[in-house]
């Protein structure tokens, strides 16, 4: 990591012609939204499945959909809460 971001160097138009940085605006909103929740997709039928094939029990995977559910809903309300707060 460190070796091929030296070897790269920065962003074009990362800094200025006196070495000072600039802003990099932000990018497509619809698509974060979309890799987020590709993600949380993912994760879904990930933390449930491996939940399934460990144990065998559908109670035990019920349990990790629960949570992955409510750990999302609550990572959303505190980011929207730490957003909101500056």
């Amino acid at each position: 990591g460190a070796i091929g971001s030296k070897l790269i160097g920065p962003r074009i138009g990362r800094f200025d012609s006196e070495g000072n940085p600039q802003p990099i605006p932000g990018h497509s909103s619809p698509l974060a939204f979309l890799g987020t929740f590709i993600l949380w997709v993912g994760w879904f039928g990930f933390n449930s499945g491996s939940a399934l094939s460990i144990i065998g029990s559908g109670t035990i995977a019920e349990r990790a959909a629960v949570n992955t559910l409510l750990s999302s809903a609550t990572g959303a309300l505190a980011a929207l809460f730490f957003k909101t707060a500056k």
